[in-house]
């Protein structure tokens, strides 16, 4: 008999049911699968539209319900018959250099043009996105989950950058300090959650939020009394471009990931890792601080 998902409790929210009992969807996995199967990206929809015909089992068992969970690697996933084997998702760094925009564009310069051959795959993306003009720390990976819990606000990663303005620091309006520490309200109504700012320079500052906002950074050093001439991101977490030349790209290392004792499910583990770790680990180790309660 088809099975149907489970359904959360009431008041629930799904994807907080995932992330506690290490379960994806098994549409996501099945996309996941296909995609990297092929040279292109599967729509998510096709995938869904699959396992409502009946074609995809968990376990011997006909599923049709896109939004079952399921453990890839501990639970057998078949499609018409064929295995669907637990991918790798792979977790990559960049030195993103200047002129590069962060979306995939066939004229304008892009990021994705700079991934190196072997570690291209279709379904890897990057983790936000910086300014054409922004350098630094950009973080890849091709766990759509993962991406979205580690760019989340209330998964509070810290993401750190050194900003040279036009003037110097002691043109900066008298409370800039503290007025990112408490939250600012932007011009055009938007509430910051606090953030970090430290002189480094005659005309350096050294910022840290965990939000993402739309130039934010700028749009914070503006209020202020700054103007950003050069912006650069230092780290994203934990992690940072260190010795990585400019527009180099790898993976996260043995060590980065011995960092995190602990199993992931075979669909999460990293590429280029040795060591398997957590998924809440890996948040954890990228510098998530616990939520406020």
């Amino acid at each position: 008999r088809p099975l149907q998902a489970e359904q959360p409790e009431p008041g629930q929210h799904p994807q907080s049911r995932e992330r506690d009992k290490d379960m994806v969807r098994l549409d996501h996995a099945l996309r996941a699968w296909a995609t990297a199967s092929s040279e292109h990206s599967v729509p998510l929809k096709q995938a869904q539209q699959r396992i409502r015909r009946g074609e995809v089992s968990v376990d011997g068992t006909v599923v049709t319900e896109p939004r079952h969970q399921v453990v890839p690697g501990v639970e057998s996933i078949a499609c018409d018959g064929s295995p669907v084997p637990a991918g790798e998702h792979s977790f990559c760094l960049m030195h993103k250099p200047p002129g590069y925009i962060c979306q995939r564009h066939p004229r304008d310069p892009s990021v994705y043009d700079l991934v190196p051959e072997h570690l291209r795959r279709p379904d890897l993306a990057a983790c936000g996105r910086l300014d054409r003009d922004t350098t630094g720390m950009l973080l890849f990976a091709t766990d759509g989950g993962v991406q979205s819990l580690l760019l989340h606000p209330t998964s509070r990663v810290w993401k750190e950058y050194t900003a040279v303005l036009q003037e110097d620091c002691s043109a900066l309006r008298p409370g800039a300090q503290a007025a990112f520490e408490a939250g600012m309200q932007l011009a055009d109504g938007l509430q910051c959650a606090p953030a970090g700012l430290e002189a480094v320079g005659a005309s350096t500052v050294r910022v840290r939020v965990h939000e993402g906002h739309f130039h934010q950074v700028k749009r914070m050093l503006a209020e202020v009394g700054g103007t950003v001439k050069a912006l650069h991101r230092d780290a994203f977490g934990a992690l940072s471009d260190g010795d990585l030349p400019v527009g180099a790209m790898r993976t996260l290392t043995e060590a980065e990931a011995r960092a995190l004792p602990g199993t992931l499910p075979p669909a999460s583990r990293l590429r280029g890792a040795a060591f398997p770790v957590m998924l809440p680990r890996l948040v954890s180790f990228l510098g998530m601080l616990p939520l406020d309660r």
